[in-house]
């Protein structure tokens, strides 16, 4: 029973941050679009990057993604990190064109590398299902702690169960517990049936080790 409730906990968290990770703009967003349009042409990658937020969310204008993907393209070859993570997301789902997973892995990487936590996150699930890359747990398992650390519960809870299998990290019960326990802080979603499903299957020295790996984690003294 644990390790299918845990399996569905791993499912629920991926999908939540990726839906969540589309909500990039506020619906009253009040800027110029003449104005984007004009530096976007000029080179400017900032410019280009939220010219393609209006068009992918169809602000001011039709929804375009094809054309919120050549405008994200381009500020993302200037290493614009948003504009890449937004450029990745629009490849591995085949909005505004064909889906191509080995680029959007690409894309989040390069984001990721510059510490956006939904990249990190995302690139994590990619590396450790092997999608549109060779499948590599260990360097998921590495992201996905790096996007724990930034803030994504749901990496905190695929992180927990790749301890709690041994994939990528050594199996450590303890540890996984621990980061199922920041996912439940966190409030994620489907973390807080994995954490007790957990805990029933622990002995009592392995769960009074817990508090202490999870302040570890923190980094309180």
């Amino acid at each position: 029973m644990v390790a299918a409730t845990l399996r569905i906990a791993a499912f629920v968290c991926s999908m939540t941050v990726l839906s969540a990770a589309a909500q990039v703009l506020p619906p009253d967003w009040g800027e110029d679009l003449d104005w984007f349009e004009a530096a976007a042409e000029l080179g400017n990658a900032e410019a280009q990057y939220r010219l393609g937020l209006f068009l992918e969310q169809g602000i001011k204008r039709e929804p375009d993604p094809g054309e919120a993907r050549r405008w994200y393209t381009r500020a993302a070859k200037q290493d614009h990190g948003p504009a890449q993570f937004r450029l990745a997301t629009l490849l591995q789902s085949g909005k505004g064109g064909p889906i191509d997973a080995e680029a959007a892995a690409n894309w989040y990487r390069a984001a990721a590398d510059k510490g956006m936590a939904p990249a990190q996150y995302n690139l994590a699930i990619m590396l450790e299902r092997g999608l549109g890359v060779p499948e590599a747990p260990a360097e998921a398992a590495e992201y996905y702690e790096a996007a724990a650390r930034n803030g994504i519960g749901a990496a905190a809870a695929n992180l927990g169960l790749m301890y709690l299998d041994g994939r990528g990290v050594e199996a450590d019960r303890v540890m996984a517990l621990a980061w199922l326990t920041l996912a439940v802080e966190a409030e994620t979603p489907g973390a807080a049936e994995a954490r007790d499903a957990l805990i029933a299957d622990l002995g009592e020295g392995e769960r009074n080790q817990v508090a202490e790996r999870v302040k570890a984690l923190k980094g309180d003294s």
